[in-house]
């Protein structure tokens, strides 16, 4: 095994290259503690003002490096990435268990690290978090931790994980809470398993630790024919989303009345397919000590409080085109210029063909919303986020206009590639059409605000919030 975290990348005239680091080099110990990855070299160069590193160079010489360093200084260094702990669960409701072949690779990862959890907001289970672990969490503060929870019942929750192995979430949880690490967790809840008198448990469970526990995210369990549970699941209808938006909308607001947050957030799917409005901006509100910050939307990758943020950002656009419409920036004529179309999943189609048809009212855009099938994944599958190439391409004839728009949160973005591997290069040279990103590349507004649209909830945000 090679020692120490291997640099991949030295900035020109930084302090490592004062150094003579180089690619290849490895840095082995700080103040003679081991560093098993950026996080830890991090961690234990922060507010040290001498440090010595062991360097093992690439044609294996061993360096030993005196450094005076001001804290501001950066270091100018890029390490290897870190390789996730892998999951040894075997979750009933897993989403990577319905992959579809020809998923690219990093969807087949599945997860179950304390450190990606603090860097990306992945859920892991603490299954299997060590002594080792736990310690280096809390002498970090690697937080906060998300944490899938899905049941504090012992024996249903093991059931749901698959994982035999006695286990105490609750314990755990207490524990980094009783060390000042903050909590986010979250339950999928699947029909007639975790649900009911087992759901209304798990929150009062989960809220008993409030303010440990900041949050907690319910989302619905989403299932496709391939999945190798289906014959245990029972899927997820219109009308048992309302059933579950009337059993938690009481506890919401009792908990409101106590702890000063709705504490528990139901994902948006539950309020689009149950037909019920989108809570106002408010009910997203948590608390920290005696301040509340009512923008935070605490667990907004997770598919709750999108649709309201989407709305948000809607009227605030509207208010920008109005300015520049007024001052002579945004005229009738360049606004007719701007024909094309914004594609989406089936669920958000409702509400951004109301976005735009205020847009295009207003102002004489001519801007066209598409629903796309899902044929990557199946028709069960209606959220935007899990859209692949295959799908937008499919869908070309319903295109009009001289763009096309895709959800931003279906691609990755460091190499804006599809869940099937197609990139929105590929995608573009296909169609003969060019590719928009954003609502400001679309609508020609300074880049001043997100134009994300939203990945409603599914349980693959341990995988897709990975830049892998």
């Amino acid at each position: 095994m090679a020692k120490g975290i291997k640099i991949i990348e030295v900035e020109q005239d930084s302090l490592a290259s004062e150094l003579d680091l180089q690619p290849g080099d490895r840095i082995w110990t700080v103040n003679g503690r081991r560093v098993r990855d950026a996080l830890d070299f991090k961690f234990l160069t922060s507010g040290e003002e001498e440090l010595a590193l062991e360097v093992v160079k690439a044609d294996g010489e061993e360096w030993q490096i005196e450094v005076e360093k001001d804290e501001s200084e950066p270091w100018g260094i890029d390490f290897e990435p870190m390789s996730p702990r892998q999951c040894g669960n075997d979750c009933v409701f897993c989403f990577i268990q319905q992959n579809p072949e020809g998923s690219r690779a990093s969807l087949w990862v599945r997860d179950e690290d304390v450190r990606f959890s603090f860097m990306y907001g992945n859920y892991s289970t603490l299954t299997t978090l060590t002594r080792a672990e736990t310690e280096r969490v809390i002498e970090q503060r690697l937080s906060p931790q998300y944490v899938s929870v899905h049941a504090t019942d012992p024996d249903l929750r093991r059931y749901l994980l698959g994982n035999d192995r006695p286990d105490d979430v609750i314990g755990k949880m207490r524990h980094f809470i009783d060390h000042g690490i903050e909590i986010h967790a979250q339950i999928v809840l699947c029909p007639t398993l975790n649900d009911g008198a087992q759901l209304v448990k798990t929150i009062e469970d989960l809220a008993a630790l409030h303010p440990g526990v900041v949050s907690t995210a319910i989302v619905p369990l989403s299932i496709t024919e391939r999945h190798k549970y289906r014959h245990r699941l029972t899927p997820v209808t219109n009308d048992y989303c309302g059933s579950i938006i009337d059993l938690v909308t009481p506890i919401q607001k009792r908990l409101r009345r106590q702890l000063g947050t709705s504490f528990a957030f139901l994902g948006d799917e539950f309020y689009l397919r149950a037909g019920r409005p989108i809570p106002p901006q408010s009910h997203y509100r948590i608390v920290r000590g005696a301040s509340a910050d009512d923008d935070s939307y605490p667990q907004i990758e997770d598919g709750v409080g999108m649709v309201r943020q989407f709305f948000q950002a809607h009227a605030r656009r509207m208010t920008q085109l109005a300015r520049m419409r007024r001052a002579g920036k945004f005229t009738p004529e360049q606004a007719n210029r701007i024909h094309g179309t914004l594609a989406t999943g089936h669920i958000f189609y409702p509400m951004l063909r109301e976005a735009v048809l205020d847009i295009n009212q207003t102002f004489g855009t001519r801007l066209h919303v598409v629903a796309v099938d899902n044929t990557f994944f199946g028709p069960e599958i209606t959220v935007a986020g899990l859209l692949a190439g295959i799908d937008f391409l499919n869908a070309r004839e319903s295109y009009r206009g001289d763009f096309l728009m895709v959800p931003p949160h279906s691609y990755r973005e460091h190499d804006r590639r599809f869940l099937d591997g197609m990139t929105l290069g590929d995608l573009a040279a296909e169609l003969v059409l060019p590719i928009r990103r954003t609502w400001q590349e679309v609508l020609g507004l300074p880049e001043t605000s997100s134009g994300r649209a939203p990945i409603l909830s599914h349980d693959y945000g341990s995988v897709t919030s990975i830049q892998v």
